[in-house]
């Protein structure tokens, strides 16, 4: 049992950090005010949600209905982002070889690793269910200690479900992508499918709210049948059984002992394949050639290497070019239901002028796409060796530019095409869109990689850490909103009524003055700040 304290312990530390944002001079309360007002302004939104929807079923007394609705939604809330996450937390983990090594069942290896990850969910969970719980404090009818009593069972053992199906599917997937050469392409592919699917029914919420009060009923039987705690937590709410919430807790501890035994049988053949090296073909010694590159070309090739064989960086950081492209192609299509949906929200003439909305949706792409805010921490304890080759400063942080810039600019210029086809657009605002499709992106991977060398994480214990909850990522994403707002009002609220072709000439010429400015900081401030860099 010491054993298995000091084992769960031990991985919980290091992990743990996931969820800190390091401040320097910040100790105590300065260190957790930003992630707790963070988790405060999440779970008062998710509050409001539940709010609007106990009031339009509370006059019905429909009141149950939402807690089958939210226990199913952050279930699959939990799956997906328990199959996003798996991949981190689960195989592929760094320390397999040391804690196989140690005298350890490897039952218990596999246990602390879906602890682990049971207690990532649960955190995750308690942001959809304590705002849930407090506002059917507000319409239920009536409240009694079996109430917070079911609660609290249920906000404990409802990631367990969410987490065997999205360990089996995780397991699937990186055991098909391990006999692959990229074998983190499924995975990723997999992944952003599921944001996607989860975007789209979000974009749609107003009709939701609207299909909810009209078939209540019929939704809640519907739950009930084919998601058993849905049920469960409506029922014992309802209509308390001791009986019915002990079975309920077997069900899930069962079901969870049985997922570490059946793991536990391929856990360790997965990560051994994930970690090993596929190819494809056979090579003859004697037609063995070296063939050798430029250094920037060297450089880029390693900066595009380390970010497509990272799933968390491909999704965190290239999701809004994702969601860039989808919107390209769903405008296309859609256009006419697109303008009328959002005549409330922009003005006419830009809805009327597909070269605006092309505009906009580029701001949006460039200034949600953060890449190089990470890649400096990415380094490592390697920016040691980095520093030490005979390379100018200068090509090593523009060959991380210029690696965006491949990653960027094709998926922006084919959603550009998708639109110029669909739309009639002159050739000069063509001329001079595909050129902003380049300016501007360019300030978002300036600014990235200017704040990550004011805010470097060297240390980090797995990519995860990095990408997501180091200070760099943060301070770019609500930074890059920030522009995004700017640049949007700049249009609609001041330059709206000007000719387009003055409106683009003047966003390029800006843009190009912006960027200059931001290349002489690089090469001047930040490289300064590169140099002072070490581990």
């Amino acid at each position: 049992m010491r054993k298995l304290y000091s084992l769960i312990r031990a991985c919980m530390t290091s992990d743990m950090n996931l969820f800190k944002i390091k401040q320097k001079n910040a100790t105590g309360i300065k260190k957790l005010f930003l992630p707790l007002f963070l988790s405060l302004a999440f779970m008062f939104a998710i509050w409001s949600n539940a709010h609007l929807i106990f009031e339009q079923l509370a006059p019905m007394h429909l009141q149950y209905v939402v807690l089958s609705l939210f226990v199913f939604g952050t279930s699959i809330m939990t799956i997906v982002e328990g199959v996003y996450k798996s991949g981190s937390l689960l195989f592929n983990c760094k320390d397999d070889q040391l804690l196989l090594s140690l005298p350890i069942k490897r039952s218990t290896v596999v246990f602390v690793r879906i602890f682990k990850f049971y207690v990532f969910e649960l955190l995750f969970n308690s942001l959809f269910m304590i705002p849930l719980i407090l506002a059917y404090l507000r319409w239920a009818e009536s409240i009694n200690w079996t109430f917070f009593l079911t609660s609290f069972v249920m906000i404990l053992l409802l990631p367990i479900i969410p987490i065997v199906i999205s360990c089996i599917i995780g397991a699937i997937i990186s055991s098909l992508s391990s006999r692959f050469k990229f074998k983190n392409f499924v995975q990723t592919v997999i992944a952003i499918i599921l944001l996607l699917a989860v975007l789209y029914i979000s974009f749609f919420m107003d009709t939701f709210y609207e299909y909810v009060v009209k078939h209540a009923t019929s939704i809640n039987d519907m739950l009930t049948k084919i998601y058993y705690p849905a049920g469960a937590y409506a029922n014992l709410v309802t209509n308390f059984n001791a009986k019915d919430l002990l079975i309920f807790i077997l069900i899930n501890i069962g079901l969870f002992v049985l997922m570490v035994l059946i793991l536990s049988k391929f856990y360790f053949r997965i990560n051994s394949r994930i970690k090993s090296v596929t190819t494809s073909k056979k090579t003859k010694i004697t037609d063995l050639k070296i063939k050798s590159s430029s250094v920037t070309k060297s450089l880029i090739k390693k900066e595009l290497n380390m970010f497509f064989k990272i799933p968390v960086f491909i999704i965190n950081a290239g999701f809004g070019l994702v969601i860039f492209l989808a919107g390209c192609i769903y405008l296309a299509i859609k256009y006419d239901s697109m303008t009328s949906f959002y005549i409330d929200f922009l003005p006419e003439q830009v809805l009327n002028n597909p070269a605006l909305l092309i505009l906009l949706l580029m701001f949006f792409a460039s200034f949600m796409t953060s890449i190089t805010n990470s890649l400096i921490s990415l380094e490592g304890r390697n920016i040691n060796i980095l520093k030490s080759l005979p390379i100018k400063t200068k090509t090593v942080l523009m060959s991380k530019i210029y690696a965006c810039l491949v990653i960027t600019t094709p998926m922006i210029l084919l959603g550009d095409i998708i639109l110029f086809i669909r739309f009639k657009v002159s050739f000069i605002s063509i001329i001079l869109l595909v050129l902003l499709s380049v300016l501007i992106p360019l300030v978002s991977h300036f600014v990235g990689l200017i704040i990550n060398l004011k805010f470097p994480n060297l240390t980090a214990e797995n990519p995860t850490e990095v990408v997501k909850q180091s200070p760099s990522s943060l301070i770019s994403v609500l930074l890059g909103m920030l522009l995004l707002l700017l640049n949007i009002m700049l249009i609609i609220k001041v330059l709206i009524n000007i000719n387009l072709t003055l409106i683009l000439v003047i966003v390029t010429l800006m843009y190009i003055v912006i960027d200059l400015i931001l290349y002489l900081y690089l090469n001047n401030k930040s490289v300064k700040d590169f140099n002072k860099l070490s581990v």
